[in-house]
């Protein structure tokens, strides 16, 4: 029995390293697996990947994939075709849930992958997060927490592409988040838990490990979590005076999926979502009495 479990456990140290092991290119290229998932794995025409809109900004770029709903790029070293084939499957059923969600019904987006921490000379050093840039959304960070970012920058980018802006007030310059848009934010959120939630893409469990009895209800636990960890947001510097609740994704997404899951449909909270001043004209309470309402709900997760 003893040298069962230790095989078992050998074995399940070698697939995780089989996992994240690094492929040659050659080696992708010719992927028996990727051909399995009909996912067509090539070279780029060029190897970087030039950001419309911002001059002389370029990311090298080794492999590409042309899916229905997106073209995603892969940068130099870390990969190999079992993370492209998971990336590649998340990203199109990812993006092809935001598109509907949005009504979105353009363009394939345009993603850049990098999970290999860069060096300080990079042209565009970010590491653990992402962002659109121009057209072409760039995420650059480790390998199992890349998934859970992969919605949440498509549905910004969706935004984009749809020329949807929130007029929700931002952090006074004196915060720390003086130039988030909380609400888009909070959106991004919400739109990438009902994915989790409502696909078989189990992608991060470890995300919501802490209410895994009430997955459920994950928001709404997380925005208690940084009232109680904020003082209740009293601190205008960080929150100024104009809905300082909202003011993170946490409470944000919670008071989003407040609004759909009590208050009205999705086409409801985009309106609202485009210009907050028609809160009372669709869901019959000002933005100030809605919040104290969603505040009174959160107290029964206590």
């Amino acid at each position: 029995m003893k040298g069962l479990i230790l095989i078992c456990i050998a074995l399940f140290f070698l697939s995780g390293c089989g996992r994240n092991a690094e492929q040659d290119v050659e080696t992708i290229l010719a992927s028996e697996l990727l051909e399995s998932y009909g996912i067509a794995i090539n070279r780029p025409q060029q190897p970087y990947h030039f950001i419309d809109g911002i001059e002389d900004l370029r990311l090298e770029v080794a492999l590409y994939v042309r899916g229905e709903y997106g073209i995603y790029y892969f940068t130099p070293g870390g990969w190999n075709d079992r993370l492209i084939a998971q990336f590649v499957r998340i990203s199109e059923d990812g993006i092809r849930f935001a598109k509907d969600w949005l009504g979105y019904t353009g363009e394939p987006l345009i993603f850049i992958y990098n999970i290999t921490e860069p060096d300080p000379d990079h042209p565009f050093p970010i590491w653990g997060g992402g962002g659109v840039l121009g057209s072409t959304t760039y995420i650059s960070m480790s390998v199992d927490l890349m998934p859970s970012l992969i919605v949440h920058e498509a549905v910004h980018a969706i935004l984009r592409r749809q020329e949807r802006q929130s007029n929700f007030p931002q952090p006074p310059e004196t915060s720390r988040w003086g130039w988030a848009q909380f609400l888009e934010e909070g959106l991004c959120d919400v739109i990438d838990f009902l994915f989790f939630m409502e696909t078989e893409h189990n992608y991060d469990p470890n995300r919501y490990r802490r209410h895994r009895r009430d997955i459920q209800n994950h928001l709404h636990h997380e925005a208690l979590n940084m009232l109680r960890f904020h003082n209740n947001f009293e601190d205008e510097a960080e929150f100024g005076h104009r809905y300082p609740k909202l003011m993170s994704n946490e409470t944000a997404a919670s008071f989003i999926y407040f609004l759909l899951e009590h208050k009205g449909s999705v086409e409801d909270f985009m309106r609202v979502f485009e210009d907050i001043y028609l809160m009372e004209e669709v869901f019959g309470e000002s933005m100030e009495d809605m919040i104290v309402v969603w505040l009174t709900y959160l107290e029964r997760f206590k």
